[in-house]
């Protein structure tokens, strides 16, 4: 398109320059040298570009401003600019500082960035408006806004009780969810409403940045939202209506409670409505500004029926763990509580630890609801004369104590009862009478994520040898069996023989290479002591390669199309940049599967990882699922934490580099919540490999990966999704390298 003879008109970093191209070569005006290549002035495809002079393919449009007395502009394009490119041009000319605060609009219509003028189907001698956002409803007669169910009216409000069979179209989270029709003819979902999750969220139904979420579950195209419905959540509306025969008017909503059901607001019962203004907002606990709302005590609470597997990131097992692995004798279990145990089954509040004076007990709760755990070496939970070691854990405080004074006390919010945000939380202790060791711990049961980590004194050695017996109670009610028994599916409780004693080994060596060393300082973990699902998936990506015989340079290949703004993998880390909420470059890597999806994993089961120099993930757990992470070039760092949290942060992560060639793991219990970051900013790209794989007594599937998001305001769901398929990126690094490079 730039070979003809012709002048152009660019602007490169906020400079003006004349270019005037005769016969391949570029002449420039202004502050460059003079004669250069489009390459040497940074200009690497047509939408650098600013106005060019004299293209047989360009049209004319006009673009009207409304500022001061308001402007006309025109100018020369080809139709297939971006809209958003567009722009970025006319308010430099009328003398914008930000286009993020602007909007083009044809025929009363927003036009979306990332759309082109050929999609809007823009003529030659079009008139575009430009508007500014914060002022855009000035000069337009209260035409411009958007077109949206009437939240105000309240016959319009279903309540819908939920489906386990619905397509995956129509899966809801926690929150606000908005609803629109797919229009994409190649998709699954063409012409049914689906539902895209919002969450716990406050969000303008007229701000562009939604445009980034409001897509296709399914086939991740753009869907203009139409209705919205929320469920287990507080929720209200602002916003000012366009009314056809009078002045606009402003309505809001106060606060309602959306319980554990879908409700909906029926598109059809009625006119749609023109919204200048609309903003939706749903928050996970009452808020509080509701005065005249009674909190509910615990013993009157109900039980909700549960919501679709979908809704339920981790669903603890009632049974016990490793019923599937029991004949596996030399698999290292890591201390992790194996027997599963419910007081409202057995119909008593006690149990015993199979061996007296150490043990391990796990509590998990997905209602936060004060609970007091007792070991003791008495059977009857009141003698006066038992020696126990108690704990208790509530809102306020968690408190470690003895029966003899000793007490050791955290008000800590981090390690106190964790909040209800429909995530099960789990608090742990550990028993070691040997070494006269208690700890307490929340989240993973691991020595790193203890808050108390005691030693008790020597005199009462021979007492805690003693300490057999279990006694747990919940909300202080001794008589939780019958008051509380609403809450036998809120709570899982699970009892080991093995003490926490020392940290886990990451990383995973073969057999031969496996040494008296490593046992004892417990620095690596032999392929032969990995639980079955681990072991299978080791086996089946520790001999694979990336550079091979008829391609022996691909990661050199990567490593440029990363950097090259031509490449496929720049242009895709560029697209991912809001991938996990607010944009933020260096939060993007690419996920390339390799095979097809088989139903035993979330997503692929096998996935090549490419994460640039300085690139990091969200914060983000693995469904419960067993995998396998093996370094095929470079070194990444791994960051593990507790749970995933919004608070995760103030949690202090374990760190551990590693290097090419190793590996490491995940078990539905541990190493589940990690972030890996490539720390080196210079130097060539990591690439991994991940494989995932279901525990066969998982009934539950979870589809997702929930991260925190980039802003830490809220838990996303991220559905692991492929950037291309590995085979077919081979290919094209390979064009790439013939092409381009």
């Amino acid at each position: 398109m730039l070979s003809k003879d012709k002048n152009v008109s660019v602007v490169i970093s906020n400079r003006s320059i004349t270019l005037t191209i005769r016969n391949g070569n570029i002449n420039t005006t202004g502050r460059q040298p003079e004669r250069a290549t489009l390459k040497h002035l940074n200009i690497y495809d047509y939408y650098d570009i600013v106005e060019e002079i004299g293209n047989d393919t360009n049209m004319k449009i006009h673009v009207k401003t409304y500022t001061g007395l308001g402007r006309e502009y025109d100018f020369d394009v080809d139709p297939s600019i971006i809209i958003g490119e567009l722009k970025k041009s006319v308010g430099e000319k009328a003398g914008y500082s930000d286009p993020e605060m602007l909007w083009l609009v044809f025929d009363k219509e927003i036009l979306y960035d990332e759309a082109t003028l050929e999609d809007y189907d823009i003529q030659s001698d079009s008139a575009l408006e430009l508007v500014d956002r914060t002022e855009r409803y000035r000069g337009f007669g209260g035409l411009i806004g958007l077109k949206f169910v009437d939240v105000s009216d309240n016959e319009a409000l279903k309540r819908i009780g939920w489906s386990r069979t619905a397509p995956r179209w129509r899966r809801a989270r926690h929150g606000l969810c908005l609803e629109g029709l797919c229009k994409n003819k190649k998709c699954e979902a063409y012409k049914g409403t689906v539902i895209m999750p919002i969450g716990y969220k406050k969000v303008s139904m007229l701000d562009d940045s939604l445009d980034k979420i409001t897509k296709c579950p399914v086939c991740k195209e753009y869907v203009n939202p139409i209705t919205c419905a929320f469920n287990n959540c507080w929720w209200r509306y602002d916003g000012v209506q366009n009314c056809k025969n009078g002045p606009s008017k402003k309505c809001s909503g106060d606060w309602r409670r959306a319980d554990d059901a879908y409700h909906r607001f029926n598109e059809y019962q009625g006119e749609m409505i023109t919204w200048k203004k609309l903003t939706l907002e749903a928050v996970k606990t009452r808020p509080t500004e509701i005065l005249d709302i009674v909190l509910v005590d615990a013993q009157t609470m109900q039980t909700a029926s549960r919501p679709p597997a979908v809704d339920v990131a981790a669903t603890p097992p009632k049974n016990d763990r490793y019923s599937s692995g029991n004949d596996e004798t030399e698999v290292e279990r890591f201390a992790q509580p194996d027997k599963h145990w419910c007081p409202w089954k057995s119909n008593s509040c006690s149990n015993t630890l199979e061996i007296a004076g150490q043990g391990t007990v796990e509590i998990m709760q997905r209602k936060s609801v004060s609970f007091e755990l007792q070991l003791s070496n008495k059977k009857d939970a009141y003698d006066q004369n038992a020696y126990s070691i108690i704990l208790s854990v509530n809102q306020n405080e968690v408190k470690l104590s003895t029966s003899t004074g000793q007490s050791y006390t955290s008000t800590d919010t981090i390690y106190t009862l964790q909040s209800e945000d429909g995530y099960w939380h789990r608090y742990w202790i550990s028993l070691f009478s040997i070494a006269r060791n208690v700890k307490y711990g929340i989240g993973e049961v691991r020595p790193f994520f203890s808050v108390f980590d005691i030693e008790l004194p020597e005199n009462e050695s021979q007492l805690m040898k003693e300490i057999y017996y279990l006694h747990f109670k919940v909300n202080n009610n001794d008589q939780m069996l019958t008051e509380l028994k609403n809450l036998k599916e809120d709570f899982r409780i699970f009892i080991g023989t093995s003490p926490v004693l020392h940290e886990l080994s990451l990383f995973v060596i073969p057999q031969e290479k496996y040494t008296l060393e490593h046992t004892t300082c417990h620095t690596a973990i032999s392929e032969l002591k990995l639980e079955r699902p681990l072991r299978d998936l080791y086996y089946s990506v520790i001999n694979f390669k990336l550079n091979t015989d008829e391609f022996p340079d691909l990661t050199d290949v990567i490593a440029r199309s990363i950097k090259n703004p031509k490449g496929w993998c720049y242009k895709k880390l560029k697209e991912k940049a809001e991938r996990f909420g607010k944009p933020n470059p260096k939060a993007t890597y690419l996920r390339l599967t390799v095979g097809e999806q088989i139903g035993n994993a979330p997503g692929h089961t096998y996935v090549i990882e490419v994460w640039p120099p300085g690139h990091h993930s969200p914060i983000h757990n693995h469904s419960n699922a067993y995998a396998i992470i093996r370094v095929l070039s470079g070194e990444i760092l791994v960051r593990l934490y507790p749970a995933l949290t919004l608070n995760v942060n103030q949690y202090k992560p374990i760190e551990q580099i590693c290097h090419e060639g190793r590996v490491t793991w995940l078990s539905p219990n541990l190493n589940q919540t990690h972030q890996l970051k490539h720390l080196d900013l210079y130097g060539k790209p990591c690439i991994t490999i991940q494989c995932y794989m279901y525990g066969r007594d998982d009934r539950v599937h979870y589809e997702y990966f929930d991260y925190l998001s980039n802003d830490e305001h809220s838990i996303g769901h991220f559905d692991p999704k492929s950037d291309m398929d590995f085979h077919e990126f081979k290919e094209r690094m390979r064009q790439e390298k013939q092409n381009i490079f």
